[in-house]
């Protein structure tokens, strides 16, 4: 295997990785929204948000394992099986060592307290938020904004930008592929709860993409420097790309809450023997649509934190 094969390797782990992060914190949130109220339905529901969130956490620990293994055989030029050395020495000796294995003891706790059963999971949801916030700081402190120091406006801006593209990408997935297809089959006694539930995933949805927008910007502007280089070098290329699937994401997501959610909204709360199938399945298209899209601006934002900026 030679570097350029390692180093692509590696950034498809940390894009699985980052989607295995925002899985967990998109079940998080929709686990806490069905946790509102209780019936067979929810809770089966809910016990398949927490087998996505444990699977999601041992993913994570186990995707960003291998990048860093790799990431510490190609800085130190050796092989793949003899690069513990080098993993050793890059965890004892540097900050993104350091930051690694803070955020991997964190992502430990996480899996720890989600292979609790169900009631001891949902009572300690606050600590897990805590933790996964942890996990995100750290993260930011291997990346770009930490060259303007530990814990600077770089890095808390990107601490924000981090949580916010991961609950709207971790929402988009989680409802796409676990919850949709139960609203489809849901019972008539569970449609004010998946009512509810959609209202709320379109709410968090928004606020994210407002926070990824305005952080976005900020870090893009620091990235390029000035308007030339986002044609004129790699990084800055990069970030259009990345920009462009953001706005297609957010048109495919403005199209659901305008169009397709009234819909739905309006077939859930009514009173008649209209079934809401027919628009559920709409909106779930929409949302699948959008969850390949997202998966691209995730693979691309991997490839984004391991370019230069501009002009270096």
């Amino acid at each position: 295997m030679n570097d350029g094969f390692l180093g692509t390797l590696r950034l498809a782990f940390v894009a699985l990785q980052n989607v295995s992060f925002a899985i967990v914190v998109g079940a998080l949130l929709i686990d806490g929204w069905f946790a509102r109220e209780e019936s067979p339905w929810q809770l089966n529901v809910s016990k398949r948000l927490h087998v996505a969130m444990r699977t999601a956490a041992f993913s994570a620990l186990a995707f960003s394992a291998f990048a860093f293994w790799i990431h510490s055989a190609l800085m130190s030029d050796s092989a793949l099986s003899e690069a513990a050395p080098a993993v050793r020495s890059m965890v004892e000796e540097t900050g993104f060592g350091h930051a690694w294995l803070a955020s991997t003891v964190l992502m430990l706790s996480v899996l720890a307290l989600a292979l609790l059963p169900s009631a001891a999971l949902t009572r300690l949801r606050p600590v897990i938020w805590l933790v996964m916030m942890g996990i995100a700081l750290a993260r930011s402190h291997m990346d770009h904004p930490v060259d303007a120091g530990a814990f600077s406006l770089p890095v808390w801006a990107d601490w924000v930008h981090l949580l916010a593209i991961s609950v709207w990408v971790g929402l988009v997935l989680v409802a796409t592929y676990v919850v949709a297809p139960r609203l489809i089959d849901a019972p008539a006694d569970a449609q004010r709860a998946s009512a509810a539930f959609i209202q709320s995933l379109s709410n968090a949805a928004t606020f994210a993409f407002v926070a990824l927008f305005l952080t976005g910007a900020y870090n893009g502007w620091r990235g390029v420097g000035m308007p030339g280089n986002l044609l004129a070098s790699t990084y800055g290329q990069l970030l259009l790309l990345k920009l462009a699937l953001v706005i297609l994401a957010a048109a495919l997501g403005g199209h659901n809450r305008f169009f397709e959610m009234p819909r739905v909204l309006a077939t859930l709360k009514r009173s008649s023997l209209e079934s809401p199938t027919r628009p559920l399945r709409r909106f779930a298209t929409v949302l699948h649509i959008e969850s390949v899209v997202l998966a691209g601006v995730v693979a691309t934002a991997a490839v984004l934190a391991s370019s230069p900026l501009a002009g270096t």
